[in-house]
């Protein structure tokens, strides 16, 4: 069958497509009595060939979910990533965590390929069918992923070499000589050589080199991304640019108008913010027009930013605070404290409602005044009234904008939607504490006024959104450490265990750095370990032993009184009841001097042997693992691994950073330039269970400098544990802080055999041991 043509119309008769009830001859949107055949400016009326209108939406889709995605899935990696040097595979590796939103990403643009293909009839088939067959190899990207970061993988390799080399070719194979012009021999050949000629330099390696992988193949990703949107409009201009229906066109024009009186009205909150008044402070508040930072409410100071974070799709909120005069009346005043400084419940839920209104307001004036100045513009251009139409888009427009804004205000800032609160700076380092310390009042008392006006003020915030348990409703206080790496920092961790109450610490491993019991014996970890007073449990990193066989590691920790492992060296595991919560775990599989690839499938058999140990036994709420990909897919209350050296929240996965900064070794190595390195930041958290046995919040430290003399911290963030543990409460059970730690021995099931039936709501274990707890009585 012939391949359609664009042509041009017979002068009588109706062209296809045209409306019924149109004037033979005449062009869609052609005003009467206008010559037949002849649009004013054009040379002839081109019959419509495809879907040209579609094809633009689907290669927009296509562009903006490859950027998009790899720019969103940069921004999520913990630790970091350098899109100048890795690529944009590394994204949706099979080891990376939130690989998802890469994956996605190239599914979505392989399918706007797909449409695009189908609705570029203009383009000769072969063309068409290799932009097809590149969408179609595009997903297979997705399908195929690299093992990790740093490994590769011939199959993966393959299919995006084919999906880079389709997308340059098809302009070639899809020129016509009477197509639009943009699809013409001279415009579209030349396209395609140059768009090999990129292709080729990833394969040749001519680029940018020097490190700079990663944005020379993001370069080239972007322009054959971009060719088919360019051809798609071209097209689409070509057939007359053609945006749809009279009701098509009033849609868009108020979808148009909505946007631009929502971009109007935050800009005006920003132009003349509001200020909200309590007694003793006030503070300048405007909508923040970043996207990615919805949904937070940001109190800017000049000791550090306070963080509330709200699950969403408001605009953000900054808020500038300030300490009124009068208070200095107050503060010399004797025996001042913060309760006195602090605003009340009542009196600052009233200095916010009214803030709010006023912002709502002055969103409404900013988004009306582009909607006049819409219609003013159209009078002075065309001389005319506004239609009636454009009347009612704008009005549409502004009714909407301000209903969405101030909907989505009050929806999102509810304290049951809260689900972080973060320090930064100075405020993060007195602020540590914030919601669950009750020596506020000591830490605040060693610092100048002002700043403990802010304390106060962060206080009350956190008091208003962050819904940390009370005392009487916490079962289980847990300190979750990790890659320790030989750093003796266990003075630093008796004290986190004293000021934060700490019924028991977990470690996810990596507790030393080559493996051998006389790195932790002169490093001084073992003793360590057994300072801190409460009990110790541990799972294995790959860091604690030299070989796949290597137990001396575990054995010497297992001297240690304080010391649960979670597997021992003979492969069987423990069960650690904690005030009701049950807390479970397993070794890593790895150790010092493995060749480091394919560590997730080595964390296979690690991961089934444990699930064949605990088949039939209640759902764990704790189960800590080495590393992610360990315990990713585990069912439990909440997942807890290392490994990574970098903080991460991945649904109910918390991964802990490193307590020691990565170790000494990481401290005092000498670079290049001779100078001494400062390792990563160091980090541990605090995850607080209530008497619903389910985890009420996960409060993160980031800290630096220790080992160096200096120690700062970055910034505190507290979670709301409904956010990490999202599991149906049981009534029927009940977790309390009874003091009262036991252990139950659960041996491993050998390969190919049935673990024996576990009883899950009574019985008694087999093996019992009560170690102490700091929060039993004497």
């Amino acid at each position: 069958m012939a391949e359609p043509r664009p042509t041009t119309p017979a002068s009588a008769g109706r062209a296809p497509g045209r409306a019924p009830g149109r004037a033979p001859g005449r062009a869609p949107g052609r005003a009467p009595g206008r010559a037949p055949g002849r649009a004013p400016g054009r040379a002839r009326v081109r019959r419509l060939v495809g879907h040209p209108r579609t094809a633009v939406l689907s290669s927009t889709a296509a562009a903006v979910s490859l950027v998009g995605g790899w720019t969103w899935a940069a921004a999520t990696q913990p630790g970091g990533f350098d899109q100048a040097a890795e690529s944009i595979s590394a994204l949706a590796a099979a080891a990376t965590p939130h690989r998802w939103i890469m994956t996605t990403a190239l599914v979505l643009t392989g399918v706007a390929h797909l449409v695009t293909a189908w609705g570029l009839e203009a383009a000769r088939r072969p063309g068409r069918l290799l932009l097809a067959a590149a969408g179609l190899a595009t997903i297979g990207v997705a399908a195929l992923p690299l093992p990790s970061r740093t490994e590769a993988s011939p199959a993966h390799t393959a299919v995006a070499t084919l999906s880079f080399v389709l997308l340059a070719v098809w302009p070639w194979f899809a020129a016509r000589p009477d197509g639009p012009p943009v699809l013409r021999p001279r415009v579209a050949r030349p396209a395609a050589v140059v768009l090999a000629l990129a292709v080729a330099s990833l394969g040749l390696g001519i680029g940018l080199g020097g490190g700079l992988f990663g944005l020379h193949e993001r370069l080239v990703a972007l322009v054959t991304v971009l060719w088919p949107f360019v051809t798609a409009v071209g097209t689409w201009w070509w057939f007359g640019h053609r945006v749809g229906s009279r009701r098509v066109r009033h849609a868009l024009a108020a979808v148009g108008l909505t946007m631009a009186c929502a971009f109007a009205g935050v800009f005006a909150t920003a132009v003349a913010p509001v200020t909200a008044e309590t007694r003793h402070y006030k503070a300048s508040v405007s909508l923040d027009p970043d996207p990615g930072r919805g949904g937070d409410l940001v109190a800017t100071t000049a000791f550090g930013d306070i963080v509330v974070g709200f699950s969403g799709p408001a605009p953000g909120i900054d808020a500038v605070p300030q300490v009124k005069a009068s208070i200095t009346d107050l503060l010399s005043r004797p025996g001042v404290s913060l309760a006195s400084l602090r605003p009340g419940p009542e009196e600052l839920s009233a200095a916010i409602r009214d803030a709010a209104v006023d912002v709502v307001v002055r969103f409404t004036v900013g988004a009306l005044g582009v909607v006049l100045l819409v219609l003013a513009g159209w009078a002075v251009v065309t001389r005319r009234r506004p239609p009636q139409a454009l009347v009612v888009a704008g009005l549409v427009g502004w009714l909407a904008s301000t209903a969405a804004v101030g909907g989505s205000l009050w929806a999102t800032y509810q304290p049951d939607r809260q689900e972080t609160f973060t320090t930064t700076g100075v405020l993060g380092t007195l602020q540590r504490n914030q919601g669950i310390l009750s020596d506020v009042e000591t830490r605040a008392t060693q610092v100048a006024p002002y700043l403990r006006n802010l304390i106060a003020l962060s206080t009350a915030l956190q008091q208003k959104y962050a819904a940390a348990p009370l005392e009487s409703d916490t079962s289980l206080r847990v300190l979750l450490v990790s890659d320790i790496h030989g750093g003796n920092q266990y003075p630093l961790m008796r004290t986190v265990i004293e000021e934060e109450s700490i019924d028991l610490v977990v470690d996810a491993g990596d507790l030393v750095n080559f493996g051998t019991v006389q790195e932790g014996e002169v490093a001084g970890i073992f003793s360590g370990i057994e300072s801190v007073g409460v009990p110790y449990l541990f799972a294995r990193g790959n860091h604690d032993a030299t070989s796949a066989t290597d137990t001396a590691v575990l054995d010497r920790l297992a001297e240690i009184p304080n010391v649960v492992l979670l597997e021992d060296g003979a492969g069987d595991y423990t069960e650690v009841v904690a005030g009701g919560v049950r807390i479970s775990g397993f070794n890593d599989p790895r150790w010092f001097g493995d060749s480091g690839k394919g560590s997730p499938a080595k964390q296979v058999p690690a991961r089934e042997a444990y699930l064949a140990a605990f088949t039939g036994r209640p759902v764990a709420d704790l189960v800590v693992g080495h590393e992610p990909w360990a315990v990713q897919g585990i069912e439990a209350g909440v997942l807890a691994n290392g490994h990574m050296h970098s903080v991460d929240l991945e649904g109910n996965r918390v991964q802990a950073g490193t307590f020691t900064g990565g170790g000494p070794l990481s401290h005092f190595l000498a670079d290049e330039g001779g100078e001494e390195l400062v390792g990563q930041p160091s980090a541990f958290d605090v995850l607080t269970f209530g008497t619903d046995c389910h985890l009420a919040t996960l409060t993160r430290y980031r800290f630096r400098d220790v080992i160096e003399g200096r120690p700062a911290y970055d910034d505190v963030s507290l979670v709301n544990g409904r956010r990490v543990d999202g599991r149906e409460v049981d009534p029927a059970r009940v977790c309390t802080s009874d003091g009262e730690v036991t252990t139950e021995t659960v041996p491993a099931v050998a390969a190919g055999s049935t673990p024996a039936p576990t009883p899950t709501s009574s019985g008694t274990p087999s093996v019992v041991a009560t170690l102490p707890s700091p929060s039993a009585g004497p």
